[in-house]
């Protein structure tokens, strides 16, 4: 079992965030612009500036991934948790941010996958990891889905009351329960404890790149559920 990631110095850390202050900015400024709300871009900044710092003592810089891209959805993230806490995020909007965040992670594994591979796919393999990859994605944005009915905002209707949407999110909701112990924890953490994957790492004793396959694992394992329990119906 893979264990936390070590720690940088606090001379790195300090210059990491000291070389990208430029980069909470620019972050802040698409965030303002998404939002559309006279939400002040100081807070912004200071909430992004957190999660800069966050990111620079938890880089790992023996991995090879640049700080700007590991820093990116730290900073971002801190941004919309604050707007979130301060209630200027919407249930439905910090699900799809949620979403997002988790399908971005999702994808991020599978690429690693495919980068390890040992030999290269034909077109037809291709293409069905496409499928499998779409299908995925999906398999996230329904989980965040039922995930966000957990959360109380009176200001928007239940997530369910789109028929359609509402029995696949309720489907994958039961299908959690049906997955392997660490697989089931993992979607429970990052789910529907509203979690990022570094902290559920921490809870589960795992480097955020172990819990990042974990989570791709489970996103596989439900979305064969999904696709199995239709079939059925």
């Amino acid at each position: 079992m893979a264990g936390a990631a070590p720690a940088v110095t606090s001379q790195l850390s300090a210059e990491l965030v000291q070389r990208h202050l430029e980069l909470v900015h620019v972050i802040a400024r698409k965030v303002k612009k998404t939002i559309g709300k006279s939400m002040d871009f100081d807070d912004l900044v200071g909430y992004g500036s957190k999660g800069l710092m966050e990111a620079a003592q938890r880089f790992d810089p023996t991995h090879s991934v640049a700080f700007s891209t590991f820093a990116y959805y730290r900073i971002r993230g801190a941004m919309f948790d604050g707007l979130r806490t301060m209630g200027w995020y919407s249930r439905s909007d910090y699900a799809r941010y949620r979403a997002e965040e988790r399908a971005n992670e999702y994808m991020r594994s599978h690429a690693d996958r495919q980068t390890t591979a040992a030999t290269p796919e034909s077109p037809d393999a291709a293409l069905e990891a496409v499928a499998v990859l779409l299908s995925g994605i999906a398999t996230v944005h329904i989980t965040s889905l039922e995930a966000a009915a957990t959360v109380a905002d009176d200001r928007l209707p239940v997530p369910d009351a789109h028929i359609d949407t509402g029995r696949l999110s309720s489907r994958a909701r039961e299908l959690v329960k049906t997955l392997p112990a660490r697989e089931r924890q993992l979607i429970e953490l990052y789910y529907f404890a509203d979690k990022n994957l570094e902290q559920v790492g921490e809870v589960m004793g795992l480097s955020k790149s172990w819990a990042c396959r974990l989570h791709a694992r489970a996103i596989d394992l439900l979305r064969e559920a999904m696709g199995t329990d239709g079939a059925a119906d």
